[in-house]
Parts: C-alpha cells; structure tokens; sequence
C-alpha cells in the first residue's frame, strides 16, 4: 500500500539523513526565509549564510521567490527598524506613566509628610530615565542602524545576489502563461488542494505587475509551487528539501494541535512530478538537520532567534487578517453569518475566538473606565464629547459581543459533531462481529 500512497507516510530519519548528505538533493528556500534575515541579529544572520555557502551548489531558486523578496524587502527592512523603535517608546512612555502616577493624587499626600522624599523620589526617576537612554543609544540605535537599508547599501541583498547567481528559475513564458495559472488555481483552492489556498481570503482582489506580466496576489504561493515542479520535472529523480515560514494548513497537515507534515497532496504531486523524496521544513528544523548532517554547528540561541523571528512574523500577517475581517464587520454587522458560514478551519476559528474575546475585553475595560470615573466638564462640548466617546463603545461592545457569541456557539457545535463521531466510532469498534 505504501508504494500507492506514500504521500500519506512520513520518512525516516535515516531518509532525512540521506537526502540532506546527497549530492543530487534540490534545496529551495521560500522568499520568507529570505526576509528573516533582515530581522535576526547580524551573527545568527552570518551563521545562516555560512549554512547556505556549504550547500549553495545544491540550491534552486523559483523566479517567484526572488521577484516576491525583491517586492517586500524595503518593507522588511521598514518592518524591523520600527519594531525596534517601539522597544524605547514603550519605555518612554512606561516611564511617563509611572512618573504620572507617583506624582499624582494616590501619592501626593504620603509625598508631602516627607520633607526629602519629593526630590529623592525625582532623583530616582531620572537616574532610570537617563539609564533607558543610554540603553537605547547603546543596544537599539546600532541594531536599527545595522539595517537602514532604506538610505544605506543593502549588503545583505549583496550575499542573497551572491548566493543566488545563476541559480534562478526561468519566469513565466508569457501573460497567458499567468493566467493559465490563475485558472488552475482557482480549481485547486476550491477543493483545497495547496499551496496557498489560506491566503485566498486575506490576498483576494489584490493585484500587481512585473516585466510586462499581471500577477494575482493570492496565487502567489501556486505560483511559486509550479515553478518548483516544472523544475524537478526537468530533473527527475533527485531529492528535494523545500524550506518555509509559511506554517498554514495549506502547506502543513495539523491534528489536535500537532503539525504531523506536509499536506499529502503536495507530497503526492511532488514525487509525481519525479522527486525522489520530497521534505518541507521550517527553519528551525531545517537548521538542526544541517546541525546533524551539514556539520552546521549553529547554536541553539540563533536557531531560536530565527524560528522567532519567523514566527512572529507569520503571526503579525495572520493578526493583521484577523484585525482586517473584524473592521470589516465592525462596518457591516450583516456580514458575520456569512463569515461563520464559510469553511474556515479550525485555526482560524480558533484564531478568531481569542482575538474578539481579547477585545472585547478591552473595550469592556474602557467603556467602565468611563462610566466609573468622575469628570468635571469646563463645556458643554467636552460633556458632549465624553458622552459619544461611550455611545461608539456601546456599539462596538454590541458587535462584538454579538459576533462572540455566534462564534462560540459555532466553535460549541463544531465540538459536540466531534465528539459524537468519536463516539460512534468507539460503538462501531466495540460492537461484535457477525
């Protein structure tokens, strides 16, 4: 039966290990692995190109990949340099707050019976205030400054080109070509084969152009595939290990919260295709593989900081799709039996139960902080104000809540359906032969 279905069986390690040492094995890193390296510390980005230098006669890059990094690395650039200009910010303002709230009126009295404690207590705020400064000219400024390229040279784009030279698949031969594509992949989202049918939502109706040719975003990641097929269809019987960020359930078969592998139809249409063995991996497990059969030697530390790195940012997409469908519905309240009537997997309900929930929660929390809080109004007008500050988060409240509520009771339902197939299959397994 294996040999039918060896898309439905994992592979050993002693499989892992053979394809990682064989010369004949195609290595693809996906555009995501590329632009991790823009937010990683500069020695755990060396340690990963010295990585990529040993095998770098072995690695094979779909145009795709390349034209998609040319495409978002300013914004990966951007991304980072402002994720790290939050880190003082936040502790500027942390320090505002506490100063706010030692100097106000929980305190103020205690403060006055103490002739000296006023001034010591200042001392003691400002000695912190100058130590955050020092710690951000000292430890965020040169990290933010390591990658401005923005308005410097961008040397890590030097290595990439460097590593990449000659290795670069053909692009599409033509529009026709393109559109080709879009048709089939329309097909295969509809009955969900993968790659790239979780983004089909959050990419839906966004478009871009390259070199004379119209691309459909939400194709992106079946764009990438095909090129990876028609490749190994050009060098059959060769190994491939394709390396991602991308942890969704197009790419990765998920059970009880566990990732169990590739989906079985990507395995499946690969060796079709001619691979040999074909091995998806996200970066960390790539890099304790090369750890094992490379003789990488890349510590633990960087190998966290780059799955990190990786997952934070696939989380923040899929936040950010998350955030998008809620102001959408917060717009259009008559939307949402739609949404939940749509086929959306488990972790995406997941995912979405715990964002309304939190926050929900958070305008719980400000429409009681104004209710409860005593104000004296100098106007008519701040009355006003204050008034349709708490009328906004009464409707929010009230979309929210109503959009928690179906939602839970979906998730409710989805679960008592599990439970009671489990059960009559424990019946039917229980249950005598004739």
């Amino acid at each position: 039966m294996r040999s039918s279905f060896s898309g439905f069986y994992g592979v050993s390690e002693e499989t892992i290990a053979n394809v990682f040492t064989s010369a004949d094995t195609i290595f693809v890193f996906d555009a995501n692995i590329l632009l991790t390296l823009y937010r990683c510390e500069e020695d755990t980005r060396n340690r990963f190109f010295e990585i990529w230098e040993k095998i770098k006669d072995k690695c094979w890059f779909p145009h795709q990949v390349c034209l998609e990094y040319q495409r978002n690395r300013l914004k990966a650039v951007s991304d980072s340099r402002e994720a790290l200009g939050k880190i003082p910010s936040k502790i500027n303002s942390s320090m505002a707050a506490l100063r706010k709230e030692i100097f106000g009126n929980d305190f103020s009295s205690t403060i006055a019976r103490y002739s000296n404690l006023r001034g010591e207590l200042e001392e003691l705020l400002l000695s912190l205030e100058k130590t955050a400064d020092e710690f951000s000219k000292s430890h965020i400024e040169p990290r933010r400054k390591n990658i401005d390229f923005i308005n410097n040279h961008d040397v890590i784009r030097d290595k990439i080109d460097e590593l990449t030279d000659g290795k670069i698949g053909p692009a599409p031969a033509d529009q026709n070509t393109v559109d080709a594509l879009n048709k089939s992949g329309k097909t295969r989202y509809q009955y969900k084969i993968g790659p790239g049918y979780d983004d089909e939502k959050a990419k839906e109706n966004k478009f871009y152009a390259y070199n004379g040719l119209n691309y459909d975003a939400q194709y992106g990641d079946y764009y990438v595939w095909s090129q990876v097929l028609d490749h190994v269809g050009s060098n059959p019987q060769r190994a491939v290990i394709y390396v991602t960020n991308d942890a969704k359930s197009d790419f990765f078969y998920k059970i009880d919260g566990q990732t169990r592998g590739p989906n079985e139809s990507l395995i499946t249409e690969m060796k079709n295709k001619g691979a040999s063995e074909f091995l998806l991996q996200n970066i960390d497990t790539f890099l304790h593989h090369a750890n094992n059969h490379l003789h990488a030697n890349i510590g633990e530390s960087a190998i966290d900081e780059l799955a990190s790195a990786s997952q934070n940012e696939e989380r923040k997409k899929y936040t950010w799709s998350i955030q998008k469908k809620l102001s959408f519905l917060q717009r259009n309240p008559g939307y949402i039996n739609k949404l939940l009537s749509d086929d959306n997997s488990k972790e995406e309900m997941n995912g979405l139960y715990y964002t309304i929930r939190d926050r929900l929660h958070k305008y719980s929390r400000e429409y009681d902080s104004l209710v409860t809080q005593t104000v004296i109004p100098f106007d008519d007008s701040e009355l006003d104000g204050l008034e349709l500050k708490k009328e906004k988060l009464r409707n929010s409240l009230n979309t929210y809540q109503f959009l928690f509520d179906k939602i839970t009771n979906k998730i409710a339902a989805s679960q008592e359906e599990e439970a009671i197939h489990q059960l009559l299959k424990e019946m039917d397994s229980e249950s005598p032969e004739e």
